[in-house]
């Protein structure tokens, strides 16, 4: 499993932090990646990274990226624009979802979101003693537990994907139906790809997009 920093560096490279070398920007990058955890736990029943996730007064934070972020910016921002990611289908498929569906809000939308789940509420409780004294080793956060959580962030991504397709163009082939932009254009080795791919789905409809030349199926 890849390194919490590989996701961060993605969210860094295409801007989703909003307001760069900021606290808010740190934290929306927090949120994002929490959100593409639980997403990917909700989509294939497996976390997107292994890197500990610790509940805050704020909201859920992986330590070692907000330090980064926090104190070595400049050069956390050059390795992202650097980096050329190698993503899997799976991977790729959660971060350009969760980008799709929460790219666009504010730290402070995203923090009020995080707050209402019951994985962040229980770690905290759990890391916060008597005397309200935080403890980072007590405080973290376990999402596969939280079935609910996982539910609603499932949901979430069925009923933005019923509305996206709404406003896509679609081809059947073997049976199978894809889903693509306007400006997605079906070559006949796209199709040629679909037709083999078509033969081993296990979903009677996928979402096409290309990244970087090639086709990626989701």
């Amino acid at each position: 499993m890849r390194d919490v920093y590989d996701f961060a560096k993605f969210f860094i490279k295409n801007g989703a932090d909003s307001t760069p070398d900021t606290y808010d920007g740190n934290m929306k990058l927090q949120k994002l990646l929490v959100l593409a955890d639980l997403a990917s736990i909700s989509e294939f029943g497996e976390p997107l990274f292994n890197d500990e996730i610790l509940a805050f007064e704020n909201g859920c934070v992986i330590e070692k990226v907000r330090l980064r972020y926090k104190n070595d910016y400049s050069e956390f921002k050059q390795e992202s624009v650097d980096f050329q990611p190698d993503f899997s289908e799976k991977e790729y498929y959660i971060l350009n979802l969760i980008t799709d569906i929460f790219g666009n809000a504010s730290a402070k939308e995203l923090s009020e979101i995080n707050h209402t789940f019951d994985f962040w509420k229980k770690a905290l409780v759990k890391g916060t003693n008597d005397y309200g004294f935080h403890d980072k080793k007590s405080s973290v956060v376990d999402i596969m537990s939280q079935k609910g959580d996982i539910k609603r962030m499932k949901e979430v991504i069925d009923a933005f994907k019923k509305s996206s397709r709404e406003e896509l163009q679609k081809e059947t082939i073997n049976g199978v139906t894809y889903y693509f932009d306007k400006v997605f254009v079906l070559t006949d080795e796209i199709i040629s790809k679909l037709e083999k791919f078509s033969s081993s789905a296990e979903d009677d409809s996928y979402t096409i997009y290309l990244d970087s030349g090639n086709p990626v199926i989701y």
